[in-house]
């Protein structure tokens, strides 16, 4: 009952309008009271999931990716992208894809990445003869593949929480990020070339304006190279490759460029501030339904219920897709991630699936509950952006969430997608799957 109580009481808050952390906050005040708990023991509770070192990178990513927003870098590198592919049917929407998977090497926040790529590509896409509504979905599901990219907050939520190497997921999450990236840019080929998303792009590739924008954009490209080159090649952690992220990117936009004022920065670190809050609330928070749920035995019946499933692999991965995708979009991916990862990895394990790999794959699937509206982050973002009503997002994201579900089958099916580049560079060695 106290559980019944507690989604109750998160439900009608969601529904009055109050934000995800108040409701979840008061559901979760809500349960310790009914169960017989202090609030000394939810503040126990909130501090024991946040008081891990790792989770020190993420204002410091975030920071990064503001600073870089701020200062203009996104446009140079939304300009020599365009340069490169935007002559192809649909190429200011395939640009929009690429750009973001090379900001989200940067920022490591979808909803950063809707925000900086959107604010640049919706009024030029909308300028070239786009619908609002196909641009805006275009930046949505582009930044709903940012969770796969490393420096991803989300992934490294992820291993803080489930004990697993925040490398080994780093280098795990690139083959199927890349195959997300191309399924989506086929989708927006496909739809203009058929003339199913008309557009009057009159773009042509020139060789000279790829190069003068190559070097415009050459500071931005080469910050994701030190960020995961360091990361990857062992010389620096991820909370130490975050420091190098805020000092390169503080260098660019402040000495080199001089395009971010005293009063911007100031902006910049309110906006940090805030955004920092609400996702380490967040993971507090999310920490502290846990425990409810442990404590009311709540986890074990979750976990019964679903180990019956384990012996079927097909039906097991069904039932994680469906539940994954519906509990993170209505509470967000990192809150869903923080309450579920711990139970289902071992579950996973039983069915014969790699802890590494059944990571990526349930990011994958919280990539997609990030898009999918009317609640997924990423599309309020854009909707604000492009000024357009979250129901008209319905119909343009469909085939995007299509393709997203295809193409995580894939990675579920094929474990050598998440698990090749860890084996082969990072020497894991993995366990049993399929």
């Amino acid at each position: 009952m106290t559980i019944i109580l507690m989604l109750v009481v998160f439900a009608v808050l969601l529904v009055l309008g109050a934000p995800i952390l108040a409701a979840m906050g008061l559901g979760a005040a809500v349960a310790f009271v009914g169960t017989g708990l202090s609030f000394s023991e939810l503040a126990r509770a909130v501090y024991g999931g946040i008081s891990s070192f790792a989770l020190l990178s993420i204002p410091l990513f975030i920071l990064a990716g503001e600073l870089l927003g701020k200062g203009g870098m996104s446009a140079s590198l939304v300009r020599f992208v365009v340069a490169i592919v935007g002559w192809l049917p649909g190429g200011l929407g395939i640009s929009v894809v690429v750009a973001t998977m090379v900001f989200s090497g940067i920022s490591g926040s979808v909803n950063a990445d809707a925000a900086a790529i959107g604010a640049v590509m919706i009024p030029m896409m909308t300028k070239a003869g786009y619908r609002k509504e196909w641009a805006a979905s275009i930046v949505a599901a582009a930044a709903g593949t940012g969770i796969l990219i490393p420096p991803s907050i989300t992934m490294i939520v992820l291993g803080t929480i489930s004990n697993l190497s925040i490398k080994q997921l780093f280098l795990a999450s690139l083959l199927p990020a890349i195959l997300l990236g191309i399924a989506k840019a086929i989708i927006i080929y496909y739809r203009a070339k058929t003339g199913i998303e008309p557009s009057n792009e009159r773009i042509t590739f020139s060789f000279p304006e790829a190069a003068k924008s190559f070097v415009a954009a050459l500071p931005a490209l080469f910050a994701p190279v030190i960020i995961l080159g360091g990361i990857l090649t062992g010389i620096f952690t991820a909370t130490e490759a975050a420091v190098v992220a805020v000092l390169y990117t503080a260098f660019l936009t402040m000495v080199v460029y001089r395009s971010i004022s005293i009063a911007t920065l100031l902006e910049v670190l309110l906006g940090t501030a805030r955004l920092t809050g609400v996702v380490v609330g967040l993971v507090g928070i999310a920490s502290a339904i846990a425990y409810i749920f442990a404590y009311n035995q709540a986890s074990d019946a979750l976990v019964e219920w679903a180990g019956g499933f384990t012996s079927h692999y097909l039906l097991f991965i069904t039932i994680v897709m469906i539940l994954f995708w519906i509990l993170g979009a209505l509470m967000d991916g990192i809150p869903a991630l923080v309450i579920l990862m711990p139970l289902f990895i071992p579950l996973a394990q039983q069915a014969g699936i790699d802890p590494i790999h059944f990571a990526i794959f349930s990011l994958a699937i919280f990539g997609i509950s990030l898009v999918t509206p009317p609640i997924g982050t990423a599309c309020f973002v854009v909707s604000a952006i492009a000024k357009v009503e979250m129901r008209h997002l319905f119909s343009p994201m469909t085939p995007f969430i299509i393709a997203m579900f295809a193409t995580i089958v894939l990675i579920a099916y094929f474990p050598w997608l998440s698990l090749a580049i860890p084996k082969a560079i990072g020497g894991y060695v993995a366990a049993h799957s399929i």
